[in-house]
């Protein structure tokens, strides 16, 4: 498996180990660190970044570490250390601001699948240039369902067993805009870079 970060393994370990450890401990870690409106109005601003980090439970916690470690698994030409801190400094903050100032009704928040979606986007976004069309057709799918997940009548409920609450449909929107940020920043970046050693 080609790398770009050899050492970035090590800092997917971290936050693999560390959400693992807060899924372990939701019931006595939650009501400390998820995001509650009451109170990041209060001065709890650390929960706007920690709210990402905790889950409903073990299984929700398991369910979004496996797309995690999937997206580094299938990008690891892609991912380096720059990258994935650079997605999780400017997601967090970003994705935790449209809660607060667009969804203005939302009480509580855990969970790191918004972000998730971004950190997927702006992968394929990233790689385009290598793999247009399994990149294309991919970038379609996350668009559908990201579509479908804001249809009046999508089930928000589908996981309820399972992760024992609502799925937060518009955190997979932000994060998603976030990802295709970034995702676009890079693509561009690289293709530039592309374009000027042709011209020499």
């Amino acid at each position: 498996m080609e790398t770009a970060d050899p050492a970035l393994r090590w800092h997917i370990l971290t936050l693999t180990l560390l959400m693992l450890a807060l899924g372990f401990m939701h019931d006595s870690v939650n009501p400390w660190l998820q995001y509650s409106r009451e109170a990041i109005a209060d001065g709890e601003l650390w929960r706007l970044a920690s709210g990402h980090l905790v889950h409903m439970n073990l299984w929700h916690t398991l369910l979004n570490l496996s797309g995690f470690l999937l997206c580094w698994f299938f990008f690891p030409d892609l991912l380096t250390r720059r990258r994935l801190w650079t997605w999780l400094l400017v997601s967090i903050p970003l994705v935790s601001a449209a809660f607060w100032f667009i969804d203005t009704d939302l009480e509580g928040y855990v969970g790191l699948s918004g972000i998730l979606h971004g950190f997927l986007v702006m992968c394929l976004l990233a790689g385009f240039s290598g793999h247009p069309k399994l990149h294309g057709v991919l970038l379609l799918v996350v668009m559908t369902r990201l579509i479908w997940e804001q249809q009046p009548d999508y089930n928000v409920n589908y996981l309820l067993d399972t992760i024992g609450g609502a799925v937060y449909v518009n955190a997979h929107l932000y994060g998603s805009l976030v990802g295709a940020m970034l995702g676009g920043v890079w693509w561009w970046q690289e293709r530039k870079a592309k374009t000027g050693v042709a011209g020499e």
